[in-house]
């Protein structure tokens, strides 16, 4: 083959190679920097044992993983810094699990009992700790408030403005909307 028939090859500025060269080298500065930021967030919000927080964490860093964007590693590394076992951080939140300690507070799980059935068990216990023709029904409807409490769904506040609607009638002065 002779050099006219050769393919002719094209020649790049040196300039624009490391004008790419430097483009290159700040894209993967950028992306580093995203996913170590990232990776920190997923942590933390582990590290808050927050139910909601930690299973948007958890979603997320399982979206990424889909995405061949893993930083699983990335988070075990800041757990690990932050006194945790990376294993442990990722089973399950605080809240869901049981207490070992009988006097740490239990956690408020009120507002993770749905609104029809707290609004069901509210109304009957109020009609049982209204009936005076039977004593055994107001007991059992005070043992049972006592006990939902204790477990952390305190529908104390509920029963009590049920109690004042059914004796009293509705106040007066709330806007009829």
């Amino acid at each position: 083959m002779t050099a006219e028939q050769a393919e002719p090859t094209t020649i790049i500025a040196t300039s624009t190679l490391h004008d790419m060269g430097d483009a290159n080298t700040l894209l993967r500065r950028r992306n580093s920097a995203m996913r170590e930021l990232i990776a920190t967030h997923i942590a933390k919000a582990l590290d808050s044992r927050e139910k909601e927080r930690w299973i948007a964490a958890v979603e997320l860093a399982k979206a990424l993983d889909e995405a061949d964007s893993n930083v699983d590693q990335q988070i075990d590394d800041w757990l690990e810094e932050n006194g945790w076992d990376p294993r442990s951080a990722w089973k399950t939140p605080a809240d869901l699990t049981p207490h070992t300690d009988p006097w740490a507070p239990k956690p408020n799980i009120t507002a993770d009992v749905p609104e029809p059935v707290r609004r069901v068990i509210v109304e009957r216990l109020a009609d049982m700790l209204l009936d005076r023709g039977d004593d055994w029904h107001a007991e059992q409807a005070r043992r049972f408030t006592f006990a939902l409490k204790a477990e952390g769904a305190d529908l104390t506040g509920a029963i009590e403005k049920r109690i004042t609607a059914l004796t009293l009638g509705p106040d007066p002065s709330d806007p009829p909307f």
